[in-house]
């Protein structure tokens, strides 16, 4: 496939829809570019979603636009992070990496990623960490070509797993339950004792 010319530019209001339909494109269900799962895929959702990022400071989403169409190829999300929460070695974390399918191995990753280390050097990071799922071969072959190498292995459950395979009961929680409850109906019986003495 021929390599297309893109520039890559701060995303804006404007192309959240378009950004929407990108990350709707990707098969973030088997992690592509992605620490996990995309959990709600709902255009609605992803707007809400997509906008709270733009309006924040606190990451940064770059979007790839062809130069023959002006359509947007590929985004990524990054933000300013430590390695871990003992490592508090300074890192850019890129946490989504998405290029449309149909503009794979054209240079459009590359390019977003080139402009992710210039981002890194003007805030002094050295580091780049990026976020790819263990499921997600091509992801992660990609990564480790451009030199990135394995750190940790995320791993996610569900507390509700978690607690059947810990043995843990489900009696303490239930009891809990059952106690506030209790003391509920015996605060709203109160209440309405004094308000009917109040009343005679």
């Amino acid at each position: 496939m021929s390599r297309v010319n893109v520039r890559v530019r701060p995303a804006e209001a404007a192309d959240v829809p378009a950004l929407v339909e990108l990350t709707r494109s990707a098969d973030l269900s088997s992690g592509t570019f992605s620490g996990r799962a995309l959990l709600d895929d709902r255009a609605e959702h992803l707007t809400e979603r997509i906008s709270e990022i733009l309006e924040e400071n606190e990451r940064v989403l770059l979007v790839a636009v062809d130069d023959s169409t002006n359509a947007l190829v590929g985004l990524l999300v990054a933000r300013a992070d430590d390695i871990g929460a003992i490592d508090l070695t300074p890192v850019l974390h890129i946490t989504h990496l998405i290029v449309l399918p149909k503009q794979r191995r054209r240079g459009v990753g590359r390019t977003l990623l080139a402009a992710a280390v210039h981002l890194a050097e003007e805030r002094g990071l050295d580091r780049v960490l990026a976020t790819a799922a263990s499921g997600s071969r091509e992801g992660n072959r990609y990564l480790a070509r451009l030199g990135f190498a394995p750190l940790v292995v995320h791993r996610i459950a569900s507390t509700s797993v978690l607690r059947r395979t810990l043995g843990m009961s489900e009696a303490p929680e239930r009891m809990a339950v059952l106690r506030r409850a209790r003391l509920i109906r015996a605060q709203r019986a109160g209440l309405a004792a004094r308000a009917a003495r109040r009343g005679a």
